[in-house]
């Protein structure tokens, strides 16, 4: 999706020229230019889109025009801290424990829509779901206003990966809670076997 320019990708350079301030569409086309990127109108603003859906990008409009700025203290989602602590805990097996914590978290099928935005690839243990279990999910993404194509596949797990759930869920309400301080410093990682 995104093409190298100068070391640089295209992301990169937006974030780079949008600065603090932000900028039109057609400012940033014009700097994109000045810098020897030439990108149609309508497929910049689509990257626009894209990054503003991602939570990288603000969209704010100030007529006549709607102006772009780059997202400060973004909050993580879930699904990024679920991939995230996942990686942390086997970064060969973190799609599975993914797949397996988000499974548990939300009591239904989860959609490789999920898996994606947690950037762990395609889990080897899961059964696919169809019919009316994955209709259900789906309702309830949807309700979420969560974007997932009508096509996408709902897996559940089918590997058991307790002690990196219950890791996971230990350290989500210890950062959640800030209650750094009364964890014992010396196991620095919270390994819990239950």
């Amino acid at each position: 999706m995104e093409k190298e320019i100068v070391g640089k990708s295209l992301k990169d350079l937006i974030i780079e020229i949008l600065g603090k301030d932000g900028r039109s569409i057609n400012d940033l086309s014009k700097e994109l230019a000045k810098k020897g990127v030439k990108k149609h109108r309508l497929i910049l603003t689509g990257y626009l889109l894209a990054m503003a859906d991602m939570g990288i990008l603000k969209e704010r409009f100030i007529k006549p025009a709607k102006v772009y700025s780059v997202q400060q203290n973004k909050k993580k989602t879930i699904y990024e801290i679920i991939g995230k602590k996942a990686r942390d805990i086997d970064e060969e097996e973190a799609p599975d424990i993914a797949l397996y914590t988000l499974y548990k978290l939300f009591n239904r099928p989860i959609f490789m829509r999920e898996l994606e935005k947690c950037n762990v690839g395609i889990p080897q243990y899961r059964e696919k779901i169809v019919g009316e279990e994955r209709k259900k999910a789906l309702e309830i993404l949807l309700a979420q206003g969560f974007n997932v194509p009508r096509n996408n596949s709902a897996y559940i797990p089918t590997k058991n990966y307790n002690g990196a759930y219950v890791q996971i869920l230990s350290e989500l309400v210890v950062e959640g809670y800030n209650l750094k301080g009364f964890v014992n410093k010396e196991h620095h990682q919270m390994k819990l076997d239950y």
